[in-house]
């Protein structure tokens, strides 16, 4: 997982929590350190949770996305040599 997320990951889980009025016992927002520690295991707490796993399809399928567009591009065939492609 932390291949896909690589930076950052902690500030948009926190910003979903708080777009979907998730806070903790409080009634406060979670913090970053509180969503690393869920992340890394130390804590647990199932909406933060569900909320990382939600974000970590959504980033591998970005990855996906952008692996077969670059393919895509590179593997486009180049005019023949000795021809500029134009008129």
């Amino acid at each position: 997982m932390k291949k896909v997320f690589k930076k950052g990951y902690s500030k948009e889980v926190l910003d979903r929590l708080n777009a979907n009025g998730i806070m903790n016992q409080k009634g406060e927002p979670f913090g970053i350190s509180y969503i690393t520690h869920v992340f890394n295991g130390r804590n647990e707490n199932s909406e933060i949770e569900k909320t990382i796993v939600a974000l970590y399809a959504e980033k591998l399928d970005e990855e996906k996305r952008i692996k077969e567009e670059k393919k895509s591009i590179f593997s486009t065939k180049k005019p023949e040599a000795g021809t500029s492609g134009s008129f």
